[in-house]
């Protein structure tokens, strides 16, 4: 019985036209390239790539548009073992938007990673999204208050006005970069419309892209809350005041201050000397004005009042601090 059904199989398959043998040959023949080519392409596990071009028939470029709908639907990553490697590099992202800021701590594992566009990209759409959520958050009831996003808000972002989630894109740039890619931090800083403005500064970013529009990237960023006296509504600023908060940005970048401080307790020259001069912002030698103190140099040149900072370094914890004037 079995011999006779071997027979009648074989009898079937030699029955078949010669033309579903030739048309066959070429799709498995392509199959090996397509899937190497899907793979590079996506990032994703092999068996999903052959999964994706057996649904497509083989189209490459039809089985992209699936696979790549399916990884943001449902988060699929390329390197399942990356949450467990460390990931101490990234960039750090800046956006300012009337009188509030965002920044965010977006970590990979290698310089080369964050250096590429697509990691970029995934930066700037976090800092779009946070900012997003700054803007539903009610007005702020202080002269200057912070936020930072916690992890169940970090996981509600999405990717900017009418985007996605945040979380997919992370998937699928993992996925496409093959490292651990992460959203680490993000905070806001914002002061009451019409009595100061935010500055920002970020450094150590990598070459200017188009792409990142109004968003700063860099290695270290920081913001500063500023209060001024005579600023209009709406956060309108001078030229020379705008400065000035840059440069107060790019002192707590270089000199990483634990705490605002008082101006109080900085009257002299060069800052208040041990402990103080050290960790508290006004009582610091000034980056751009050695001799001179914070506190000293705002009241010159101001006058300019800090009322809070936030500084992020890729991995390291932030620091931060607002006064409750």
């Amino acid at each position: 019985m079995q011999r006779a059904a071997r027979g009648a199989l074989c009898g079937a398959v030699r029955a078949l036209p010669a033309r579903f043998f030739r048309a066959a040959a070429p799709v498995l023949a392509a199959d090996k390239e397509s899937l190497v080519q899907l793979r590079r392409r996506t990032g994703l596990p092999i068996l999903q790539c052959r999964d994706a071009l057996l649904r497509c028939g083989g189209d490459l470029a039809q089985a992209e548009v699936w696979l790549l709908e399916q990884a943001r639907r449902q988060g699929w990553s390329s390197a399942p073992m990356a949450r467990d490697r460390p990931a101490r590099e990234g960039l750090v992202g800046l956006l300012r938007e009337g009188p509030a800021a965002v920044m965010v701590e977006l970590s990979c594992e290698t310089d080369f990673v964050a250096r590429t566009s697509e990691f970029q990209r995934v930066v700037v759409q976090a800092a779009l999204g946070a900012m997003e959520l700054c803007r539903r958050a009610p007005p702020a009831a202080r002269a200057c208050s912070q936020h930072f996003l916690q992890p169940e808000e970090l996981a509600e972002l999405r990717t900017g006005p009418g985007g996605g989630p945040l979380n997919e894109e992370l998937a699928l740039a993992q996925g496409r970069l093959g490292e651990a890619v992460s959203l680490r931090h993000a905070a806001w800083l914002r002061v009451r419309p019409g009595s100061g403005f935010v500055s920002g500064y970020a450094h150590g970013g990598p070459a200017a892209d188009a792409g990142a529009g109004p968003v700063a990237l860099g290695t270290l960023g920081a913001l500063v809350a500023c209060g001024a006296r005579g600023v209009a509504r709406g956060g309108a600023r001078g030229p020379a005041l705008e400065a000035l908060g840059r440069q107060v940005a790019q002192h707590v970048v270089g000199f990483a201050p634990r705490r605002v401080g008082r101006a109080g307790r900085a009257r002299g020259g060069r800052g208040g000397g041990g402990e103080e001069e050290e960790e508290a912002l006004l009582a610091q030698e000034f980056l751009h004005a050695p001799g001179r103190c914070v506190a000293r140099v705002l009241r010159a040149r101001g006058p300019l009042r800090v009322t809070g900072f936030v500084r992020f370094r890729c991995g390291e914890e932030p620091t931060a601090d607002v006064t409750s004037r």
